[in-house]
């Protein structure tokens, strides 16, 4: 056979084979023809849940997002507390100091009823961050994780399943040509046919879940504002408390500013700090007491005016107290629905494809084995005898001393 028509048979039969696998399953194999639709739903919703993973995935992202900045937030929380505790600790001093007093008094108690509002609110942001925050993280990592995983999972089963229906339709075929196959393969159809429906099932109920984790990522959504307004409002919290902190760090250095006069009809100049002035001015020399006052309330008089301060207490303490004492059920909810997603992703569709790669439809085993035309018994012929006539005569044998030379 010439190369050129043995390269035209070879493809002929490899187109016919294509044509072969590709052709529909017959009319009179419904068992069959409801697998290959069952698988089709399969591929169709294998598609749509990797597409619905790959969002999942993304939101999971923004939420673990949303958590760090609510550890972040816990952080300024605390933070703030701890400029307020240190700066109502350096006015204590001065709310003693005559002419100081009023002023310092009156800033000092207004900067500790909002530390008592942000120390309350610490307490239970520092523990959120140990018991909810941080776990949440973690967790919601592993699940982005797993769910990357899903998808890869779900783009293989995809190709395993489209491999299936290949397969099915061209066994099917392979069993329409065959006397009783068709009746045969649709009997085995019949049986595997529930296992097809609980891939459809567990695909479902995977669907389910998803839809339910992305239900519970969605309940993040208020408390993680909370955080984040909160945060922004100790933004704009602490640009009115960094004027506060400027000024008593000033009155520290005012009040400890030297003065100096001299003693009238005396050659001689006494020194003594503005506190001292006001504190003690018992010690001071009864002549230059009120001079020096006067230049101590002179000095003074610009920082008292920055003492004036009326700050107010960064707005959303009282939102962010509300959705605290919700976190932990959010939470709680949310690990639940991740860990049944994660176990349906890692176990039960695997478990699934594997059980199915057992029960698949085959032909029976007895059409698969084509039968051998049967063997002719051969019989053997005796060996054929020779006439009497051509009977060769008896040779005899005699004595060598009979035998003529």
């Amino acid at each position: 056979m010439k190369p050129a028509i043995t390269l035209t048979i070879s493809f002929l039969l490899a187109f016919a084979a294509n044509a072969l696998n590709a052709a529909s399953i017959p009319s009179n194999m419904p068992e069959t023809r409801a697998i290959d639709s069952d698988l089709a739903r399969i591929e169709r919703e294998c598609l749509a849940l990797q597409n619905r993973l790959t969002q999942l995935r993304q939101q999971v992202k923004t939420a673990r997002d949303g958590v760090s900045h609510a550890i972040d937030a816990t952080k300024a929380i605390k933070a703030t507390d701890e400029r307020l505790i240190t700066l109502i600790d350096n006015l204590k001093p001065y709310t003693s100091v005559p002419k100081v007093r009023t002023f310092a008094r009156t800033l000092r108690k207004n900067l500790q009823r909002i530390q008592d509002q942000i120390q309350a609110l610490r307490k239970k942001t520092d523990k959120a961050e140990k018991e909810v925050l941080r776990p949440a993280k973690d967790r919601l990592r592993k699940l982005e994780q797993s769910i990357l995983g899903g998808e890869a999972k779900l783009a293989s089963y995809r190709k395993t399943v489209s491999t299936w229906r290949h397969d099915l339709q061209r066994n099917a075929s392979r069993a329409h040509s065959i006397p009783g196959g068709a009746v045969a393969f649709d009997a085995t159809s019949r049986l595997a046919r529930p296992t097809v429906r609980s891939i459809t099932n567990v695909l479902s109920e995977t669907r389910r879940s998803v839809d339910r984790v992305g239900n519970n990522l969605t309940k993040w959504n208020t408390p993680i504002r909370a955080f984040m307004t909160m945060d922004e409002s100790l933004s704009h919290f602490e640009k009115k408390l960094a004027p506060a902190e400027k000024t008593a760090a000033k009155l520290q250095k005012t009040l400890g500013k030297k003065l100096s006069i001299k003693i009238p009809f005396s050659k001689k100049t006494v020194t003594f700090s503005i506190r001292d002035i006001l504190e003690k001015p018992g010690k001071v020399l009864g002549v230059v007491l009120k001079p020096l006052e006067k230049l101590a309330d002179k000095v003074l008089q610009p920082v008292l005016k920055e003492l004036k301060l009326e700050i107010k207490a960064p707005s959303g303490i009282a939102n962010l107290n509300s959705e605290l004492n919700r976190l932990p059920a959010i939470e709680a909810s949310l690990r639940r629905e991740a860990n049944q997603l994660q176990q349906q992703i890692t176990a039960r569709l695997q478990q699934i494809i594997q059980s199915w790669s057992r029960i698949q439809p085959r032909l029976p085993r007895h059409l698969t084995s084509q039968p051998q035309p049967p063997k002719r018994p051969i019989t053997r012929e005796r060996p054929g005898q020779n006439p009497p006539a051509s009977k060769p005569a008896p040779v005899r044998e005699f004595p060598a001393m009979f035998i003529q030379p």
